[in-house]
């Protein structure tokens, strides 16, 4: 049982999920637009536009601990592992190796074709998704970030990656619209799907992608099968692209630049679990752990810490920190 903290509300006779999300911390103006956002047990580690740096911000309370060199452009990717953050982003085309505890630089890549856009990694390799002009994949050593291998052209840029032990699963903007599945070991393609639109965000469990796409005022997520990049739900439509969208084992959450509100959807089926809540100003970048929420948004440019679980006792409402 989880620590909770408890205060009055009427009605009610059964431990009940509420679905709201609870203000609980707030960070420091970062200067410019969030647009990635990666995490430890501890810590959270920010970039974007403005300073171009990454700050680390403890996850109790959204506190600065640290930040990075300019990275020279915009960050626009952030992956992790025990001891090392890898950024990429616009501009610099380089993917830059920090060190986590002190956020010095230790290595960069040589420059990749084009603007760095997503990036995901596994144990050993980093998986770097480009834009114009060569718009591939490229697999880099973590080592030394030099290049492994390359895919086959996206024909735009890719700005959605996500991975499992044995696969990558890629989408972008433009001429594809599509989810490409690669071999991660050489990054051949095993299958594509069907068209959906600008694929702009992009998660996934041990058997489902949630795939992000659509154009001008038909946006939806889409639920495929991994194994074959078959569709099996859809969502309803949204008036603006998606942007951003984070997991647990039950929900989603997705928001937007345009999208100013944050939607909690049933994986299952894609139904919206409950009313919008809305933000005022649009999403930029958002993850979760299994309690929180983290958000930025374009007009604060801070990051938001949102407690994702409360739930309803008789008379008294419990906001769960921890597990029940």
């Amino acid at each position: 049982m989880g620590e909770a903290i408890i205060t009055r509300r009427g009605g009610g006779a059964s431990l009940k999920e509420s679905h709201e999300f609870i203000y609980s911390a707030s960070s420091i103006d970062y200067g410019g637009h969030i647009k990635a956002i990666a995490f430890d047990n501890n810590y959270l580690y920010v970039g974007g536009s403005g300073p171009r740096k990454v700050y680390k911000l403890y996850k109790s309370d959204l506190t600065k601990v640290a930040e990075s060199i300019d990275y020279g452009g915009e960050i626009r990717a952030i992956t992790l592992d025990d001891n090392y953050l890898y950024v990429g982003g616009l501009t610099t085309q380089k993917v830059y190796k920090l060190n986590k505890s002190n956020l010095s630089k230790v290595a960069e890549s040589i420059a990749c074709d084009g603007n760095i856009w997503a990036m995901t990694s596994d144990n050993t390799y980093l998986y770097v998704g480009d834009g114009y002009p060569a718009r591939k994949v490229y697999k880099l050593n973590k080592s030394d970030l030099s290049k492994v291998a390359e895919s086959p052209y996206y024909d735009n840029d890719i700005q959605a990656i996500a991975s499992d032990n044995n696969y990558l699963y890629v989408g972008g903007r433009g001429d594809t619209n599509k989810v490409y599945k690669l071999n991660k070991s050489d990054l051949t393609k095993v299958a594509e799907s069907i068209r959906y639109g600008y694929i702009t965000a992009m998660t996934s469990d041990d058997s489902y992608l949630y795939v992000c796409g659509g154009s001008g005022y038909t946006n939806k997520v889409y639920k495929l099968n991994k194994s074959d990049l078959s569709q099996v739900t859809e969502s309803i439509s949204y008036s603006y692209n998606i942007t951003a969208i984070t997991s647990d084992d039950s929900y989603l959450y997705i928001g937007g630049v345009n999208l100013n509100q944050i939607y909690k959807l049933y994986k299952s089926n894609l139904s919206q679990v409950t009313e919008p809540m809305d933000y005022g100003s649009g999403i930029t970048a958002m993850t979760s752990d299994n309690i929180y929420l983290y958000v930025s948004d374009r007009t604060t440019r801070k990051v938001f810490k949102q407690n994702k679980i409360a739930y309803l006792y008789k008379n008294l409402k419990l906001i769960v920190i921890g597990s029940v």
